[in-house]
């Protein structure tokens, strides 16, 4: 378990003003409404490659779709989750003992 967590410290309208690190999610959440007012709050996105203006909608964060130059367009599209390194091997090892069940029947049935 990390010692430090990312909060992504977010305006009463969904905006992410900053991403911070802190040891607990109280410390962040009393942060973000000290500096950007009562409705405020701090959500975990350390599996969630979130940046300052990208938004919170709805349990879900999203980041503005950049047009060819770069530039930021008003059209958003969901960041996607990043899954922690024991989820991705428990979701490997799942998958791998599929294919050993595969392997056995197709070795099994010739």
């Amino acid at each position: 378990m990390p010692v430090h967590q990312n909060y992504a410290i977010i305006d009463e309208e969904g905006t992410i003003q900053n991403v911070m690190r802190c040891d607990n999610y109280e410390d962040a959440n009393q942060i973000a409404r000290a500096v950007f007012g009562n409705n405020a709050f701090a959500v975990d996105c350390c599996q969630y490659p979130c940046s300052q203006y990208d938004k919170y909608i709805d349990n879900k964060f999203y980041t503005y779709v950049k047009d060819s130059e770069g530039n930021p367009t008003d059209e958003l599209k969901e960041i996607e989750y990043i899954p922690t390194q024991e989820q991705q091997v428990k979701s490997l090892t799942n998958e791998n003992n599929k294919l050993i069940l595969l392997m056995a029947d197709m070795i099994g049935n010739t």
